[in-house]
């Protein structure tokens, strides 16, 4: 849910664009006092004046671009949370699976994996998604997509014997800093993990 934090990075946008219209009319102002005081040559302290303001506009404009398109995400303006489920067998009515995989006609094109948990079938992208299997715990893929701990999947292979699935989801803080960027309450990033015991699980559908 967005956060009405994100308000304050609007208002600075309005800002921006006001001061620059400003800008545009207080240089027209002061252009035309020049030639109605009959200062048609250079004058030193208009142009000094224009430049202080369109470097303070551009300063503005880099700092909200840089806040707004540019964030910097770290542990401290983001919140993880994890929610685990059981796996479970679905079946192509001569096998039993955990994980269906389907590929495109184009090799190139991302996978998709299908698996069922709460009796609902769902549906995820190989680029938001990765699946562990058989006795490795080490999770690599993963850890350059969201924070993880190690110890925590070997407990849920534990009490999942193996077959469970991990949705992460990383959401920006609601506070000034991120609102200023207009990311307040907003997600970050999802990532799924499909933990199966091994490979025979997997079902990849021609």
């Amino acid at each position: 849910m967005e956060s009405a934090w994100n308000i304050v990075g609007l208002l600075l946008w309005i800002i921006l664009v006001i001061y620059a219209i400003f800008i545009i009319h207080n240089i027209g102002v002061r252009r035309s006092r020049l030639i109605i005081n009959g200062h048609y040559d250079f004058s030193l302290t208009h142009h000094l004046k224009t430049v202080v303001q369109i470097v303070i506009l551009f300063a503005g404009i880099g700092f909200m671009s840089f806040e707004t398109f540019y964030p910097n995400v770290n542990g401290s303006n983001v919140v993880t949370s994890r929610d685990f489920k059981p796996l479970i067998l679905d079946t192509n009515g001569n096998s039993s699976y955990y994980v269906k995989v389907k590929s495109g006609n184009n090799s190139s094109l991302n996978q998709s994996y299908s698996y069922l948990v709460n009796g609902q079938r769902l549906s995820v992208s190989s680029s938001a998604s990765s699946v562990l299997v058989g006795t490795n715990s080490e999770i690599n893929v993963q850890k350059s997509a969201v924070r993880w701990n190690d110890n925590e999947a070997k407990t849920l292979d534990k009490k999942y014997q193996r077959a469970w699935v991990a949705d992460v989801t990383v959401t920006y803080k609601d506070s000034f800093w991120n609102g200023i960027g207009l990311h307040a309450g907003r997600q970050f990033k999802s990532y799924t993990l499909i933990r199966i015991p091994d490979n025979s699980f997997i079902y990849n559908e021609k």
